[in-house]
Parts: structure tokens; C-alpha cells; sequence
């Protein structure tokens, strides 16, 4: 059973998704949002401080959400990691569509950095090693969804398991070409 306060976030998390279809989150008035949600300002106000965080929370629980499934499950290949988050990509793909194409895919970056434990605690060579891999994840996940997610979940794990297979034996010709 859905708590109360799971049935507001989840019907302003809606709302939110559906007002930036054709509005920025700037032109987005916390009014507008609470009478498309059906809730008053102070339940807004009782679950957020302000607009960017029902993007940033609903971004870090799918992520929560997927990490849980994904560690629930038996995998037999370390590729299998990948596949399981371009599927939750697929499966959740109006939210990321959204947070693109409004400029919020940082929210997505953060997440993962955040996911991968990138924290001013860390060594450096830690740190950079995260951030390298979080933020070449990113990226590849923006540019996929920049193109429309046109390739399945599958497929886009073949082209980033081959491009990786390329890429680290042909390393030094990467760096050398002009």
C-alpha cells in the first residue's frame, strides 16, 4: 500500500515530468506545479525546498531503485552491469528525456558520482578513476539519449563493449592522430 507522503512525491514527480514538456523549470511556478499535482504548497513544501530537488530526488531513488534490482538479481558477465542500467535508461526513458532535453542531465552525472562513493575523502587516483568512469558513463548515456535512444539496451552495450575492446588496443594511435 502507498503511503501519503509516497502519493504526493509520486503525483508532483508527474506533474513536474508533465509541466516540462513545454515549459523550462524556471517558467514553473511552485503554483502551477501544486494544482497540476492535486496538493496543496504546504505538502510541496513538506517533501521539497524548491523545484530542482524533486529532479534530483527522483533521479538519485530510480537510480536506488535500479541498484536494488540489479543487486537482487544473479549476473553472470561484469558487462551485465551495463545492460541493467541502459534498460532502466529504456524503462525510464520520458524522465531522462526530460532532464536532457531541460538541461538537467547533470542531476544524472551527480547521481552516479554520488552512487560511485566520489567523495572529497577519497585519494586522488581514486577520485579521478571514479569520476573518469562516472562521467564517461554520462556522457555516453547523454549522447544516446540525445540521439533518441534509438539502439535497444542490448545493442548499446555491444557498441560500448567493442568500442572499449578498440579503444584500449588502439590506444596510442587514439592519442597520436591529428
Amino acid at each position: 500500500m502507498k503511503t501519503k507522503r509516497y502519493y504526493v512525491e509520486e503525483k508532483i514527480v508527474e506533474a513536474v515530468i508533465d509541466l516540462l514538456k513545454d515549459h523550462s523549470l524556471d517558467d514553473i511556478t511552485v503554483q502551477a506545479l501544486c494544482e497540476k499535482a492535486g496538493v496543496g504548497r504546504a505538502s510541496f513544501y513538506r517533501h521539497y525546498q524548491n523545484k530542482e530537488q524533486i529532479l534530483k530526488d527522483h533521479a538519485q531513488s530510480l537510480i536506488q531503485e535500479w541498484t536494488r534490482d540489479f543487486e537482487s538479481s544473479a549476473h553472470e558477465q561484469p558487462s551485465d552491469v551495463f545492460v541493467s542500467l541502459f534498460t532502466h535508461l529504456k524503462d525510464n526513458q520520458e524522465f531522462y528525456e526530460i532532464l536532457h532535453s531541460t538541461g538537467w542531465d547533470h542531476i544524472l552525472k551527480d547521481t552516479i558520482r554520488y552512487k560511485l562513493g566520489v567523495t572529497p575523502e577519497l585519494s586522488n587516483l581514486d577520485a579521478y578513476q571514479k569520476v573518469f568512469f562516472a562521467d564517461g558513463m554520462t556522457g555516453w548515456i547523454e549522447e544516446w539519449i540525445e540521439r533518441g535512444m534509438q539502439e535497444s539496451p542490448d545493442e548499446l552495450n555491444t557498441l560500448l563493449g567493442d568500442y572499449f575492446i578498440n579503444i584500449l588496443s588502439n590506444l596510442k594511435a587514439f592519442y597520436t592522430a591529428s
